[in-house]
C-alpha cells in the first residue's frame, strides 16, 4: 500500500502473488483484476495478477506445459485487453517465464508465448514481468520474439537496480504504440525483485 501511495498506477503487473480464497486485499479493491494461477491450495491462489483502473475487455490465462525441475511447478502469464478513458484500447501481457529447465524447453514455452503476442491486434501493447533471462541465450531468445512483434525494450535510467543474476537482468518491460515519459526502478525490501515504475504517453 505504501508503494501505491508513492507511485500511483493505472495498471499493475504482479508475479508470484499469493491471494487468499476470500478475495484480494482491501488496498486493491478499487482496481479491476484478473489472475492466472499456476498453483492452488485450500486457502490460497498463486500466480500472476493484473490490476487495472481501466475496464477489462477480455483476459486470457496461460500456464506452461512444462514444470520446473525440483519444485515441479508451472509458470503462468496473463494477456488482458483494456479500454482507456480516451476510448483507445491497450493490451498487457503479464509474464512470469519458466525457470529451472533446459534452454530447449524455455524456447518451447516461448513459442507458445509468441502465439499470444501474435494474437494481439492492439497497437498499444505492453509486455512486462519476470522473464528469468539469466543467460545470454535466454536474453537473445526474448529479443528475437519481441523485435519480430515490433516491441521495444524499455531501459530505465537506473536499470542497474533491476534484479539480475550473473549480470543479466531478469525483469523487463517491452512496449509498442506508446511513448515512455519516465521510467524508474524502485529499490525496495518489499520483494526480492525491484518493481519498475513507468509513465507512458500516447
Amino acid at each position: 500500500m505504501h508503494l501505491l501511495k508513492l507511485y500511483p498506477s493505472d495498471l499493475i503487473a504482479l508475479q508470484e502473488v499469493k491471494i487468499a480464497n476470500t478475495g484480494i486485499p482491501n488496498h486493491f479493491q478499487h482496481f479491476s483484476h484478473a489472475l492466472s494461477c499456476n498453483f492452488t491450495s485450500n486457502r490460497h491462489h498463486f500466480g500472476v495478477m493484473t490490476l487495472s483502473r481501466f475496464p477489462f475487455m477480455t483476459h486470457t490465462v496461460f500456464t506452461t506445459k512444462v514444470r520446473e525441475a525440483g519444485i515441479a511447478t508451472k509458470k503462468s502469464a496473463l494477456l488482458s485487453r483494456h479500454l482507456l478513458q480516451n476510448g483507445e484500447k491497450l493490451a498487457l501481457l503479464n509474464l512470469h517465464a519458466i525457470n529451472f529447465v533446459p534452454h530447449r524447453l524455455f524456447v518451447k514455452e516461448l513459442d507458445r508465448i509468441t502465439k499470444l503476442i501474435e494474437s494481439t491486434e492492439e497497437e498499444r501493447f505492453i509486455v512486462a514481468g519476470d522473464f528469468n533471462t539469466w543467460s545470454k541465450k535466454r536474453q537473445e531468445s526474448i529479443k528475437k520474439i519481441t523485435e519480430a512483434s515490433g516491441l521495444v525494450r524499455l531501459l530505465p535510467d537506473n536499470e542497474n537496480e533491476i534484479k539480475s543474476i550473473l549480470g543479466m537482468p531478469l525483469d523487463h518491460i517491452y512496449y509498442r504504440g506508446l511513448e515512455p515519459a519516465s521510467a524508474l526502478v524502485i529499490d525496495t525490501p518489499v520483494s526480492d525483485h525491484n518493481p519498475i515504475y513507468v509513465r507512458f504517453e500516447g
